[in-house]
């Protein structure tokens, strides 16, 4: 459609079930560190279009991944969380180093379980727009996050791709979006794979808590959220913080997606946390 992807490098990598995880890196003149940095649902690798330059400019290799199942990552399955965690130990392990690993809201779930399952392979990880546990775990915080996600996965019960985004967008009366970046999120979510996206939204609604056994793994662990952000109510974010024994941090002048709509102050933050 159009080139967004600049001077970032492209590649993939197999995995043992014939899963190919798609992956953009940015790449510094001398790295300090990897960083490894997870989307959430319906979003893609291209959320941290703008993020993984910045990153690799205060000197940090940066690598976004496609999960399996999602845009340019395909995937036989299995789409549980459990599995995508393992995507992202093996990923870790083959950037050669402990990662700082940085998960955006569904991410978050599968981000919490790789951690877990292999805690020397992350040099800390830093949750952004993420919850500790589903939707369903706070529900009556979050009325609208649970009208538009239980309207979606009623969608994709029966539907294709195509007919349940077309049906999301119409709902949620998304009208203001530039016409380019709207045909391009529409795309990269409807090439993706069906299964997938109705595992992943069953999980970002049911998963259950595991943040006291992330806490116990002895990782630093980070939250971070846009300062008029309700996706995850903020008081269920910053109890999980306290649960994680750190403060969160609001990113100014942003909402879901601080990665995208305040590039600055989130690499700012994110290379403090990295640096300490």
């Amino acid at each position: 459609m159009f080139d967004l992807f600049g001077d970032l490098g492209s590649s993939t990598l197999p995995r043992p079930d014939g899963t190919q995880l798609a992956l953009l890196t940015a790449e510094p003149e001398h790295s300090r560190g990897e960083v490894l940095a997870v989307h959430g649902f319906t979003g893609a690798k291209e959320d941290y279009l703008f993020l993984l330059p910045e990153l690799a400019a205060k000197g940090w290799t940066a690598t976004a991944l496609d999960l399996r199942g999602v845009h340019q990552s395909t995937s036989p399955g299995p789409f549980d969380l459990d599995t995508l965690a393992a995507d992202l130990c093996a990923l870790a392990r083959h950037l050669g180093e402990p990662v700082h690993l940085v998960a955006h809201s569904f991410g978050g779930l599968s981000a919490q379980r790789a951690v877990i399952a292999d805690p020397s392979a992350f040099a800390s990880l830093t949750l952004i727009g993420s919850g500790p546990a589903g939707f369903a775990a706070s529900s009556d915080l979050i009325p609208i996050t649970i009208d538009r996600i239980t309207m979606f996965a009623a969608e994709l019960q029966g539907h294709t791709l195509e007919e349940a985004w077309d049906a999301k967008t119409a709902y949620e009366n998304v009208d203001d979006m530039h016409p380019a970046m709207a045909a391009f999120l529409r795309e990269r979510f409807v090439t993706g794979s069906h299964d997938a996206a109705v595992h992943n939204i069953s999980d970002l609604i049911n998963a259950g808590d595991v943040v006291d056994a992330l806490a116990a793994t002895g990782v630093p662990c980070h939250v971070m959220y846009g300062e008029r952000d309700g996706t995850w109510n903020q008081a269920t974010q910053n109890e999980m913080a306290r649960r994680l024994h750190t403060h969160p941090i609001a990113i100014p002048e942003a909402t879901h997606v601080p990665m995208l709509e305040n590039v600055d102050a989130t690499a700012e933050q994110l290379d403090r946390i990295f640096g300490q």
